[in-house]
């Protein structure tokens, strides 16, 4: 596996690309407490006003929080809004 990453990482580099749009690992952009997006999902396994669990190619992407609530979902992405206390790979 870490040579798959290896070749990866220079094949995004020899083109000046960001590594997420030569593989399929998850993108995630924070605004501030507030809003989370996650790019290359699987799936949501869980969903609750208290926690999210997306599914993605690295693991399952757990949030916690108060309020939370998609805004957005494509087959590819996920828009989250709420009050984020924390984010972690399960």
């Amino acid at each position: 596996m870490k040579k798959k990453e290896n070749r990866a990482q220079r094949v995004a580099d020899m083109f000046d690309l960001p590594l997420d749009v030569i593989t399929d690992i998850p993108r995630i952009e924070i605004m501030g407490k507030s809003e989370v997006w996650v790019e290359n999902i699987r799936g949501i396994l869980d969903y609750n006003e208290n926690c999210i669990k997306i599914n993605t190619t690295i693991g399952i992407l757990k949030i916690d929080g108060d309020e939370l609530f998609i805004e957005s979902i494509s087959d590819e992405s996920v828009s989250i809004k709420g009050t984020v206390i924390r984010m972690e790979f399960v």
